[in-house]
């Protein structure tokens, strides 16, 4: 369904933007998102492609950070550059697996295995580098998802140690809290996070299936869904958005899909993909390739494409009004708006 009128809201398919690609107009495996100024968009990938024909060179691996543009209507996207690959010297990622921007618009991400936070200004060059490996207080295990609040302090996710810390924006450690456990505010291998325009944090509690809210503090407030696949119901989220009117999108990783809250924890609807079209740069590889083009008029049906397979992220862009997630199987974002003033046609005439 391309549109969805659903308990007061439209939802409104857009458009997709990316594809599969070792370097420029496009990423692989893409990871996490972050909202840059007026229409950039900052994409953290993953991928595991080989840019050189020796396929066991690990530093060919596509671990990096791709700025691109998103405008408001299809093929408005544009790429913009690129910074990081595998490895593990300055400035190189091996596993990385959140994304944020703080108030100066510097680029955080961090590295699960290298148990580290890299800090790079817009331009790609590395300006920080900190934490180490541990149980302590400020080091990490497996740190993933990170969201800055409006102190410009960060939350990050310190996954394998089933806990949230609180850091200044140049790595000062300030708080922390979570325990491994299965009960209201308790977490397992929580992966993604992001904060409300209250304050409130909410995260993706990955292996207890749900997504829980906190106050600022660490205080437990609500959760939303349980293990299933049912509506409603979520198999490891992976991640966690809120818009402006409160409603809670999760990203369902294991489900292929997100599922929508409202600010109570009831389920509304589901979000499974309706990319029917190719994205602007996929479309210019197959228009140039006429036996893809064969190919792709061979194929019974391409459903399948349409939809989101394993998604890892999701976030609301507020100031355009629309839903974005990271379909990182697919290689691509796919785009929903969610609009405010739409007009259903009288049917009772």
């Amino acid at each position: 369904m391309v549109t969805q009128i659903v308990a007061g809201r439209v939802y409104d398919y857009s458009h997709s933007v990316g594809r599969g690609a070792a370097s420029g107009l496009g990423f692989n495996l893409a990871i996490d998102l972050a909202l840059g100024q007026g229409d950039v968009v900052y994409v953290l990938s993953r991928g595991s492609e080989f840019v050189t024909s020796v396929p066991w060179d690990r530093t060919a691996r596509g671990s990096r950070v791709s700025t691109i543009t998103i405008g408001g209507e299809p093929g408005d996207e544009e790429f913009i550059s690129e910074f990081g690959k595998y490895g593990s010297e300055e400035g190189q990622l091996i596993w990385p697996a959140g994304l944020a921007l703080d108030r100066q618009g510097n680029i955080y991400v961090t590295d699960e295995w290298l148990n580290q936070v890299l800090t790079f200004d817009p331009e790609g060059n590395l300006l920080a580098r900190w934490g180490s490996s541990g149980d302590g207080d400020g080091q990490f295990n497996g740190p993933s998802g990170m969201v800055f609040d409006q102190e410009d302090n960060v939350y990050i996710v310190d996954s394998r140690n089933h806990r949230i810390q609180k850091f200044t924006r140049g790595g000062v450690f300030l708080a922390k809290w979570g325990t491994l456990g299965k009960d209201d505010g308790q977490l397992n291998t929580p992966w993604g996070i992001t904060i409300d325009h209250e304050g409130c944090v909410y995260v993706a509690d990955h292996k207890n299936h749900r997504a829980q809210k906190f106050t600022a503090e660490g205080e437990f407030i609500a959760k939303f869904g349980s293990y299933g696949s049912g509506r409603g119901q979520l198999n490891r989220p992976s991640d966690v958005a809120v818009d402006p009117d409160g409603d809670v999108y999760v990203c369902d990783w294991g489900n292929n899909r997100v599922q929508l809250f409202d600010p109570s924890g009831r389920f509304v609807t589901s979000f499974r993909g309706d990319a029917r079209e190719l994205t602007k740069w996929s479309k210019m590889i197959v228009d140039v390739n006429p036996e893809s083009l064969k190919r792709r008029r061979e194929v019974r049906s391409l459903e399948p494409e349409w939809r989101l397979a394993m998604p890892r992220a999701v976030t609301f862009d507020a100031r355009k009004g629309r839903l974005m997630i990271a379909d990182t199987q697919r290689n691509r974002i796919q785009i929903y708006n969610k609009l405010k003033d739409y007009a259903e046609p009288q049917r009772n005439l």
